[in-house]
């Protein structure tokens, strides 16, 4: 999937340089037909994605310095339409961004690889769903179970410390809850590797990110704004 020269476009001496940004691409085509096959795999579960990249060229965007690429998988525009909605025109103006939603994420960068989920403060529509079901007893236990398939995987807040996500028993979900501030919050469910075990791994570990991220389907139903989930809104 992925040799040492890709990793190196990363590294500080060729972040900024234009130069690279057709290796980046190419790096970026690997990234995408990964994404396509995720979209394809969660499809067949019943769950619409959309796939998304980050950028691979410099920009003022990016600080022009590429230091990272990633594909991001967030709900597709039929669910957007439905959650736009509800959050009326101002609010819902912004989810065409990955970043807005609730979404699944495959990163490169100098050191290695990491994927799973992330949910950043501005989509606070999607973390309030989680907060909403913690705060019950009977939620608690359907993330936990949901959660125990998900062995590997760190939950991280606010990007401090991590809890083994697999191991976490409902009571810890309502403690997690009382520590979010939907707006402000964020929270990663995170896998990582180094690069050197990716490269050893070769297309074995393109299989092995499909299968993690599927295991991390029933968590993304609970924790993902729908027209039924326990948000305040009924339809």
């Amino acid at each position: 999937m992925f040799t040492e020269a890709d990793f190196e476009l990363f590294t500080p001496r060729f972040q900024a340089d234009p130069e690279w940004n057709g290796r980046r691409l190419d790096v970026r085509h690997r990234l995408q037909a990964l994404g396509d096959d995720l979209v394809a795999a969660c499809a067949k579960e019943g769950v619409g994605l959309e796939r998304r990249e980050s950028l691979h060229h410099p920009h003022t965007s990016n600080g022009k310095k590429v230091r990272r690429q990633r594909t991001m998988l967030f709900r597709d525009k039929k669910s957007r339409k439905k959650l736009q909605s509800f959050l009326g025109k101002e609010l819902g103006k912004d989810l065409d961004s990955a970043r807005n939603n609730l979404h699944f994420q495959v990163v490169i960068d100098g050191q290695g690889c990491r994927w799973g989920l992330r949910n950043d403060a501005n989509a606070w529509y999607d973390l309030n769903v989680l907060v909403k079901r913690a705060e019950e007893g009977d939620g608690q236990k359907q993330i936990a179970e949901a959660c125990a398939a998900g062995a590997d995987f760190q939950l991280v807040l606010d990007g401090r410390g991590g809890s083994e996500l697999s191991t976490m028993q409902p009571q810890q979900w309502r403690d997690f809850s009382g520590m979010i501030r939907p707006g402000e919050s964020s929270y990663e469910i995170v896998a990582e590797m180094p690069k050197e075990a990716i490269i050893q791994a070769g297309l074995d570990w393109r299989e092995g990110v499909m299968a993690d991220l599927l295991r991390l389907l029933p968590f993304y139903r609970l924790a993902t704004w729908s027209s039924d989930s326990p948000s305040g809104v009924s339809w």
